[in-house]
């Protein structure tokens, strides 16, 4: 008998359980080929690598360094210029702790960034080549202008002075921004090389320029 002499109650019951079975097996198949395509295999989780000694530290770093990338990509240069000079300061304060120019227990806040950087002259006289910048020093010291111009010049001025383009001023913070990213990464290692170089020499004399 054909189906379409079953009545329309019966054909439609017999069509919807054709249906459920052909749901039934496209979810079991699309189910084995998910679970087929790697048997056994379990997410794999990236390793952290905890450093011995101030973990904490490590951490606000590598944070700190995320987020200059994302200000930067999302335009938020002054974000990027703030953050940027944190890690310049942190790193001059460590390299004048470590040679005796700051003692570890002075607080930290009394000086300024311009203050580091007269230390740091103090310490080294002579110019500081590096890779990138022919005096890493002078580099760093230019750069904190900048810095204070972008920061604070966005609209500060004089009543009535006539004041610079909004997309002028966004140029050089964007500009400061990609200098300052660079000057942290080589100041960051001229301070690694230059603490084992102080390391090595033990002397009296100033610390080498070009450790």
């Amino acid at each position: 008998m054909s189906i379409w002499r079953r009545g329309p109650v019966r054909l439609a019951l017999i069509c919807a359980k054709s249906l459920v079975r052909r749901f039934e097996t496209r979810g079991c198949t699309k189910v084995r080929e998910m679970n087929g395509a790697r048997p056994g295999s379990r997410k794999r989780s990236k390793a952290v690598i905890i450093p011995s000694r101030n973990a904490n530290k490590h951490f606000s770093y590598r944070e700190a360094w995320v987020r200059i990338k994302k200000a930067r990509g999302f335009q938020f240069y002054l974000e990027a210029v703030t953050l940027e000079e944190s890690i310049i300061a942190d790193r001059l304060i460590s390299f004048l702790v470590y040679v005796g120019e700051i003692q570890k227990e002075s607080a930290i806040e009394r000086y300024s960034f311009g203050q580091l950087i007269q230390l740091w002259t103090k310490r080294v006289p002579q110019p500081v080549p590096v890779k990138d910048f022919h005096d890493l020093r002078s580099a760093v010291d230019e750069w904190r202008r900048r810095r204070n111009r972008v920061v604070h010049s966005i609209v500060k001025s004089l009543p009535g002075a006539p004041h610079g383009d909004v997309l002028d001023f966004l140029k050089e913070a964007e500009f400061v921004s990609f200098q300052g990213q660079a000057l942290a990464r080589a100041l960051t290692d001229w301070v690694r090389k230059a603490k084992r170089q102080f390391i090595r020499t033990k002397s009296s004399s100033p610390t080498p320029t070009c450790p």
